[in-house]
C-alpha cells in the first residue's frame, strides 16, 4: 500500500468495520464467509493491508452491501 493511500484505506477500513457491526458480525464470522482467516479482515479494517479487487468483491457479497456504498460511506 502506498503511503499517499493510506487515508483512503482507513476510510475504507472504517467503512467495513460499520457495516460489518450493522450487520451484528464478528470478523470471525465475515472471515469465514469469504473463506479467510480473521486475522485478514482485522488487518484491512485496520488499513495495514492493501485490498484487492477480489477480496472487495467477496467482501460486498459476504456483507450483502453493494461495493458503491462501502466506498460512499468512506467518502472515496
Amino acid at each position: 500500500m502506498k503511503d499517499q493511500h493510506y487515508v483512503k484505506y482507513r476510510d475504507l477500513g472504517l467503512s467495513i468495520f460499520f457495516f460489518r457491526k450493522q450487520k451484528g458480525m464478528t470478523q470471525q464470522q465475515l472471515a469465514d464467509k469469504m473463506d479467510v482467516n480473521y486475522e485478514t479482515i482485522s488487518r484491512i479494517e485496520n488499513a495495514n493491508t492493501g485490498i484487492s479487487m477480489d477480496m472487495l468483491f467477496d467482501l460486498s457479497n459476504a456483507l450483502e452491501t453493494p461495493l458503491s456504498e462501502l466506498f460512499s460511506h468512506a467518502q472515496i
